[in-house]
């Protein structure tokens, strides 16, 4: 049997409280989630690792901060990063004075869009632990922007 090729327009995806919109596998076909990610300053998730995916970024506009193990960087325009399963990555928009910052974002393979669909019905902030563990993510390491609330994981 052939594959298809499949056409996600702009305005479609999923979208799970303040995440991004989703394109997850589900509905693309394909083995990776891709997101585009507006993050405000302040909105990135805490320190944590993937048991099985791989978290690639790639910077479209503004400075991402990143973290990916002890080293933290500064990611502009066209800048790429992919952090493997098991170490411990986090980013932001850590300048207040900047506009949202616009990643595009791959989850490889896919199945991140799970973790929001279980935040929801498992009762968000309560459940955040529970239900990260569920979904493969150990959260290791407060975000990088101090005094945040850590139950706003994105990636």
């Amino acid at each position: 049997m052939a594959q298809q090729a499949v056409v996600v327009r702009a305005s479609e995806g999923e979208r799970y409280g303040p995440s991004p919109l989703f394109k997850h596998g589900s509905i693309s076909g394909a083995p990776f989630d891709f997101l585009i990610v507006d993050l405000a300053y302040g909105e990135g998730p805490p320190l944590h690792t993937h048991a099985a995916q791989h978290d690639t970024f790639y910077v479209l506009d503004g400075v991402l901060t990143v973290q990916i193990g002890d080293e933290r960087l500064e990611m502009r325009k066209g800048d790429y990063a992919s952090v493997p399963p098991g170490v411990p990555h986090a980013f932001d928009n850590t300048r207040k004075d900047q506009p949202l910052v616009k990643v595009l974002n791959i989850m490889t393979p896919g199945g991140l869009d799970q973790f929001f669909v279980m935040l929801k019905e498992q009762g968000g902030r309560a459940a955040f632990d529970a239900v990260a563990a569920k979904c493969g993510m150990t959260i290791v390491g407060p975000p990088l922007v101090a005094n945040k609330d850590p139950a706003a994981l994105r990636g």
